[in-house]
């Protein structure tokens, strides 16, 4: 099989190893959401007419190996597939290198969308939790997921930062109704749950809501997002909103 390169974007621009590639590849494969992002890069208009879109993971792995093992795919070229931010943080990264092995695989990372949303709201993250709800855009086909929306509460227990990668079903408003549901009224008294909600980083119309559970939990919100909770003391100075 040719070489399969797993090239994550939506944060910075391509650097220039990572724009060779990209250049020089035969078939670039994107889903919806990456061919949009992917048309803002300087590089999308050389290579529009190799970008082939497949919206599902399952048959973005057949197609890959079906083009990789055809006589006259060009063996000494590249099959690039488009990712979000770092392919290997809950990613396509690690389905990509089980399915065709770390040999046939290199994997170019962006910067990934949590290291993001801390720099946004100008929080370290080297002591918190990170945790997907992202199940998969197919309900019947949704992935199995270690953590559940109710585990969260659990969750907070031990870990003062929690940084969720959500989905449609998963979203930061039904997170935030967990939240309220599952809170004893002594535990209410003393701590208290800071709440933000990311939208659509990357793009221009990004937004940051942040807020108690009780302002999130009224809201509806634009996908993409991430939501990131942090535990503070009810004492100390937080933001009403």
């Amino acid at each position: 099989m040719s070489k399969l390169y797993v090239i994550g974007i939506g944060y910075k621009p391509l650097d220039k190893r990572t724009k060779e590639i990209i250049l020089k590849a035969d078939v670039i494969l994107a889903s919806n959401r990456l061919f949009e992002v992917f048309q803002g890069y300087s590089e999308f208009e050389a290579v529009k007419d190799k970008v082939k879109v497949i919206n599902n993971i399952n048959e973005t792995i057949e197609f890959i190996s079906a083009t990789g093992k055809t006589p006259t795919f060009p063996s000494c070229r590249a099959i690039v597939l488009l990712a979000s931010g770092d392919p290997m943080f809950f990613g396509i990264g690690r389905r990509a290198v089980k399915e065709f092995g770390k040999d046939m695989v290199e994997i170019l990372p962006d910067l990934s969308c949590v290291q993001v949303a801390f720099s946004k709201i100008k929080e370290p993250w080297d002591d918190a939790f990170l945790m997907s709800l992202h199940g998969g855009p197919d309900p019947e086909k949704r992935r199995k997921l270690p953590y559940e929306i109710t585990d969260i509460p659990f969750l907070l227990q031990q870990y003062s930062k929690i940084a969720i990668l959500t989905d449609r079903e998963n979203n930061p408003t039904e997170i935030a109704q967990t939240l309220l549901e599952s809170a004893a009224p002594s535990h209410r008294r003393t701590i208290a749950l800071r709440m933000f909600v990311l939208e659509r980083l990357g793009y221009a119309d990004e937004k940051i809501t942040e807020g108690l559970p009780e302002k999130i939990a009224q809201i509806k919100f634009s996908e993409p997002n991430i939501v990131i909770i942090q535990k503070t003391d009810k004492n100390s100075d937080i933001k009403k909103m």
